[in-house]
């Protein structure tokens, strides 16, 4: 574990894109064992910084918070900062930023196309797709970037086709959820200390007229897909609006195909420098199931959320007042030592590995979790099969993100020189 001593506390910026375009690690170990619960100070000249807030590193206190949405709401943001992405009101009608009793409607109508059934049922085709995706890069004999070839492929696949969109646009979905992750093109207001990503703006509308056109095609005819379902789901009397259609295909989409890809390139990376584990799994793939949940551990793709503290409250010792942020570095959780022996350690054998990828439980647990972990399963299982002995040739480069902290371009060889 690195030096903690190699830090200042009061210097720490969770906010800072920088931190996150490398190894973020370092700087979150020093707050878990100095600071757990942090006083992030707002910059004014920073876009991700325009308000203070508390962050939490210690697995227990996001656990606490996460099961506790009484005293912890989500409903007045999901972020650690407000940006002009083009997504308004975005917190108000997604389900990642409301309460019950909204939440629970909201994850009703949703949760039909991830029922644990239709999941099991889900595995030749993920499998079908995933062979289709390898097929496509068998025979290259000279590095390409992994990410953009296999890994954002399959999930976007089968989250395309969950959602209806054809598998002919279905490079629309990776483009446009790519601009909202990647911020790259910020204007930063220095004077009002918010942050306008043109590019992300222009994707969502993108998107979402692109699901008005769905919608106008399915009014007549409605179809077995997700988006027909949304548009016709009824509970208790009442209908999604268009708004909440519109913000739930955007989460969908996003968590359908940012996660499960960059957990993915996350274990493609970690088994690159793990050769002995690579060939046990090989040799052995019913270890799988555990290699998944540490590389969904290793490799914690959602950063962060954040909640909002509902009345007056303590954390670790530090008094919370009514209306203070709070944000979950599960980052940070998922690397604490009194959970998780040795954290900096990558180990396919890792158990009890009760890792907070998928959040702290509560309400909020991921609903697309099981369907992660199989895509995950049946692309390790076919990838190592076909291509025992890929190497990764050259070093990662992040997303420029501190939401989303994943690789954007691995150079991957698939076989020896």
């Amino acid at each position: 574990m690195t030096d903690a001593h190699a830090f200042d506390t009061d210097r720490i910026d969770l906010t800072d894109v920088n931190l996150w375009t490398s190894d973020p690690h370092p700087a979150l170990h020093h707050l878990r064992e100095h600071d757990p619960v942090h006083w992030q100070e707002a910059d004014p000249a920073n876009p991700f910084a325009n308000r203070s807030f508390w962050a939490l590193t210690r697995h227990s206190d996001i656990v606490h918070v996460s099961r506790h949405p009484e005293l912890f709401s989500s409903a007045h943001g999901i972020t650690e900062a407000t940006l002009d992405t083009g997504i308004s009101d975005f917190d108000t009608f997604s389900m990642l930023g409301a309460d019950d009793p909204y939440h629970g409607w909201m994850r009703a109508l949703v949760s039909t196309a991830f029922t644990a059934k239709l999941v099991r049922e889900s595995e030749p085709y993920i499998r079908e797709i995933t062979v289709a995706v390898l097929d496509e890069v068998a025979g290259r004999r000279e590095p390409f970037n992994f990410v953009h070839e296999v890994s954002a492929k399959t999930p976007i696949r089968v989250i395309g086709d969950v959602l209806g969109v054809p598998r002919s646009d279905q490079h629309l979905l990776t483009e446009w959820t790519d601009a909202v992750s990647d911020i790259s093109d910020l204007t930063i207001d220095f004077e009002k200390g918010t942050g306008h990503s043109a590019k992300a703006g222009a994707a969502t509308a993108e998107m979402f007229a692109y699901l008005e056109r769905m919608q106008r095609l399915r009014a007549d005819a409605p179809t077995d897909d997700l988006v027909s379902k949304l548009m016709g789901a009824e509970i208790e009397g009442e209908r999604l609006n268009w708004q909440q259609q519109r913000e739930t295909f955007f989460l969908l989409a996003t968590a359908g195909n940012e996660t499960t890809r960059n957990t993915t390139t996350a274990g493609v990376r970690a088994l690159a420098e793990h050769p002995d584990q690579r060939r046990e799994l090989i040799e052995n793939p019913k270890l799988l199931k555990d290699a998944v949940e540490e590389m969904l551990r290793w490799g914690t793709v959602v950063s962060h959320f954040r909640r909002t503290a509902t009345q007056d409250t303590v954390i670790g010792g530090k008094r919370i007042a009514k209306g203070d942020w709070v944000v979950l570095y599960y980052s940070a959780a998922n690397r604490d030592p009194s959970v998780f022996p040795d954290p900096d350690r990558f180990d396919i054998h890792r158990k009890p590995n009760e890792h907070l990828a998928f959040g702290g439980g509560g309400p909020h647990f991921c609903l697309g979790a099981p369907l992660a972990r199989l895509q995950l399963r049946v692309v390790f299982e076919e990838l190592l099969q076909r291509f025992p002995d890929y190497s990764v040739v050259g070093e990662p480069v992040f997303n420029e993100s501190n939401f989303f902290h994943g690789i954007k371009y691995l150079p991957v060889r698939l076989y020896p020189e």
